[in-house]
C-alpha cells in the first residue's frame, strides 16, 4: 500500500531583501520534498543554506515567493497546531515543574484534569523522566529539559513534528542519547517528523530519507532512502555501509562545482 503524503514541498523559490534594500538574497531555489505520514525526514546542509528557513515555511512562519507547500493536501496559509515546532532551546517555564510544563497546552486548552493528569504521566514514560515530575527547569540537564520540550509538544498530539536543530546546543553522549530517545519514540507512537539538522551521522541515524542541500541559494542536490532498519543502534555509526553513506554525502556537501572545496 502506498505511503499517504503529510507534507508536499513543490518548487519553493524564497528571498529575503538585503539590509541596504537595493538587492535580495536567494535563499531556496527550486526546492521540492515530500513527507509521508508517520514519516522521519532529515534535511542536512551547510550552516545558512537555508534549511530553517523551509522549516519555517512549512511551519506557516514565512510564505515562499514561488512554488507551494500542503499539509494533509491543504495550502499552507500560516501555523497551526497540527504542525508543532521543536527548537534547539527548550524555552521551558522556569518556575513550573516538568509536569507542569508538560501540562500548560492542555490547560489552556481546558482539558479535563484526570485526562492531563494521565496523558502527562504517558508522555513523561515516554520520554524516560519518570521520577522527574516535580522538578524544575534548572534543576536539569540539557538532555533532560529538551526531553521535556519534546513531551509538551507530544502530549498535545500534534500531526507533524517541525525539529530545528533541537539537540544541536548538547554534548556529544547527550546527543547520542537524544537521539535514541526520539527514535523510541518513533517507534512507540510513530509521530511524522521533519529534522533539520547540519550534522550528516545524525541525520543518517534518524531519518527514512535524507535530501541534501547545497550552499545558498539552497537547492536539493540529493535525496536519500536510508537503507537501514528499525530499531538503529548507536553501533550502527561502526557499519562499514554507513559509513560510506556518510562519506558520500559530505563529498556532496564540500564539493563545488568550480572542481575544489568550498575555499575554491
Amino acid at each position: 500500500m502506498m505511503a499517504q503524503q503529510a507534507l508536499i514541498a513543490d518548487g519553493v523559490h524564497k528571498s529575503f531583501s538585503a539590509p541596504s534594500g537595493k538587492n535580495s538574497l536567494a535563499v531556496l531555489e527550486d526546492i521540492s520534498v515530500n513527507v509521508n505520514q508517520g514519516e522521519i525526514v532529515a534535511l542536512v546542509g551547510p550552516s545558512g543554506c537555508g534549511k530553517s528557513t523551509l522549516l519555517n515555511i512549512a511551519a506557516g512562519f514565512e510564505k515562499p515567493d514561488m512554488g507551494q507547500v500542503l499539509f494533509m493536501g491543504k495550502a499552507i496559509t500560516g501555523p497551526s497546531p497540527e504542525r508543532a515546532v521543536v527548537f534547539q532551546s527548550a524555552s521551558l517555564f522556569p518556575w513550573l515543574t516538568v509536569k507542569e510544563n508538560i501540562a500548560f497546552g492542555l490547560e489552556k486548552a481546558k482539558v479535563k484534569q484526570k485526562i492531563i493528569d494521565e496523558k502527562c504521566s504517558e508522555f513523561i514514560q515516554l520520554v524516560g523522566l519518570t521520577g522527574f515530575e516535580n522538578y524544575y527547569p534548572n534543576q536539569l540537564s540539557g538532555g533532560m529539559q529538551q526531553r521535556v520540550a519534546l513531551a509538551r509538544v507530544l502530549v498535545l498530539e500534534p500531526k507533524m513534528l517541525l525539529m530545528d536543530e533541537p539537540f544541536a546546543a548538547l554534548d556529544a553522549q547527550t546527543r547520542l542519547a537524544m537521539q535514541q530517545v526520539l527514535l523510541s519514540i518513533s517507534m512507540a507512537i510513530k509521530p511524522t517528523i521533519l529534522f533539520i539538522t547540519h550534522d550528516v551521522e545524525e541525520a543518517l541515524i534518524l531519518a527514512d530519507k535524507v535530501y541534501v542541500m547545497s550552499k545558498l541559494p539552497g537547492t536539493i542536490i540529493r535525496e536519500l532512502e536510508v537503507p537501514f532498519d528499525r530499531p538503529r543502534p548507536i553501533s550502527i555509526i561502526g557499519d562499514p555501509h554507513f559509513s560510506k553513506l556518510k562519506s558520500e554525502i559530505l563529498e556532496q556537501l564540500f564539493y563545488e562545482p568550480c572542481g575544489s572545496y568550498s575555499t575554491c
